[in-house]
C-alpha cells in the first residue's frame, strides 16, 4: 500500500538534475478566459496513464511527482507554480523519548539534499536497474559527501522503521547509514506495513524513528486538518499534531512525493511547457490523463479551474 490516493496532493518542480521543491512563485501567466483541457480516463497513475503518455494518446499525465518511470522515460513534470497541491515534503519522524540535537543533525543532514529530482532517480535505480536499496544509500551517502560524517559523534542502538514500499525502505535506509556513519547501531525494521501499522509503533515506542510524508501524516494524525500549500506552515502545524503523540520532526527534505502533472521532453519543447500555468496558452491541443474522478477532485479538475483557470472536458 503507497503513502495515500493519487489526488492525495501535489505537483512539484521541473524535473531536472539539482532541482529541488516548490518555490513559491506563483508565476505570472495570464490564463486565458474559458481555457479548456481534454480530458481521458485512465487510471491513478498506473500502467494505462503511462502507456497513454508514451504512445501519444494524452500530453499530460497524472502521476506521483517521484514516480521512477519520470526519470526512465525523461519526462518533464510541471511546476506547481499557482501552489495547487498540499506540501508532501519527506520528514523525519522521531519518537520524543530519543530525540537529541545530534540524531536531528545526522537526520536532517540527509533532508537537506534529496530533492524530488534525487528522489526519482533513487526510485528508478531500484526499480529498472534492480539495484537494492542499501547499495542506492551508500551511494548516494558518499556522492553528496555525507559519508565519512563529519558531525557530532551518536551512541547507542536506534530502530529505524519504513512503511511497505520501495521509496520508503530507501529514505530509511539512507537515515540508517548516516547514523550508522555517525557511531550509532541500528535495527532495521523496514516494510512493516501501511502508516496504520507503523506510526502506532512509533508512538508505541516500537521504533525510534522512520520516514514520514507532511501531509499525509497530517491527515493520518487528523482527519479534520487542512494542509497548506506552503511547506513551512504545513510542518509548523503538524509538528502540533505530532507532538500530542510524543514525536518530533526533522527538517523536511526538499524532495517531495504527491500528485504532478508530466509531459514527455517532446511536448514540453514544443509548446515551452514549463510549468502548470502554461498548459493555458495550448489546453485546447493537449488530453490530460488520469483517473475517472480527477474531474470532481479538488487536487485534479476542480483545483486546475480553481488554481489555473482550466477547465477540465471529458
Amino acid at each position: 500500500m503507497r503513502r495515500r490516493t493519487l489526488l492525495g496532493a501535489g505537483l512539484a518542480i521541473v524535473l531536472a538534475l539539482g532541482a529541488g521543491a516548490c518555490g513559491d512563485d506563483r508565476g505570472t501567466t495570464t490564463v486565458p478566459s474559458g481555457a479548456t483541457l481534454n480530458f481521458k480516463a485512465l487510471d491513478a497513475g498506473g500502467p494505462l496513464t503511462k502507456a497513454a503518455l508514451t504512445k501519444g494518446d494524452v500530453q499530460v499525465a497524472l502521476v506521483f511527482t517521484s514516480d521512477a518511470d519520470i526519470a526512465v522515460n525523461k519526462w518533464v513534470l510541471l511546476a506547481d507554480d499557482k501552489l495547487l497541491q498540499p506540501a508532501e515534503n519527506l520528514i523525519p519522524a522521531i519518537r520524543k523519548t530519543v530525540d537529541a540535537q545530534p540524531l536531528r543533525d545526522a537526520l536532517n543532514s540527509v533532508s537537506k539534499p534529496l530533492t524530488t529530482a534525487e528522489l526519482t532517480e533513487l526510485n528508478r535505480q531500484q526499480s529498472q536497474d534492480k539495484s537494492d536499496s542499501s547499495a542506492i544509500a551508500k551511494a548516494w551517502l558518499a556522492k553528496n559527501k555525507l559519508v565519512p560524517y563529519s558531525g557530532a559523534k551518536l551512541t547507542g542502538t536506534f530502530r529505524v522503521g519504513s512503511t511497505n514500499f520501495g521509496e520508503q525502505e530507501i529514505v530509511a535506509e539512507l537515515y540508517a547509514q548516516v547514523l550508522e556513519a555517525a557511531g550509532a547501531k541500528v535495527e532495521r525494521k523496514f516494510k512493516l506495513g501501511s502508516r496504520e501499522v507503523v506510526a502506532p509503533a512509533l508512538e508505541k515506542g516500537d521504533l525510534d524513528l522512520y520516514p514520514e510524508y507532511v501531509g499525509s501524516y497530517t491527515s493520518f494524525l487528523s482527519k479534520d486538518a487542512t494542509v497548506p500549500t506552503d511547506v513551512k506552515a504545513a510542518v509548523a502545524q503538524l509538528a502540533t499534531l505530532a507532538a500530542a503523540k510524543g514525536i518530533v520532526l526533522g527538517e523536511p527534505a526538499p524532495a517531495e512525493d504527491k500528485n504532478g502533472f508530466v509531459v514527455t521532453a517532446a511536448t514540453a519543447a514544443k509548446y515551452k511547457l514549463v510549468k502548470t500555468s502554461d498548459l493555458a496558452t495550448v489546453a485546447d491541443t493537449l488530453t490530460l490523463g488520469g483517473p475517472p474522478e480527477c474531474p470532481q477532485r479538488p487536487y485534479c479538475g476542480l483545483g486546475l479551474t480553481k488554481s489555473y483557470g482550466l477547465t477540465i472536458k471529458s
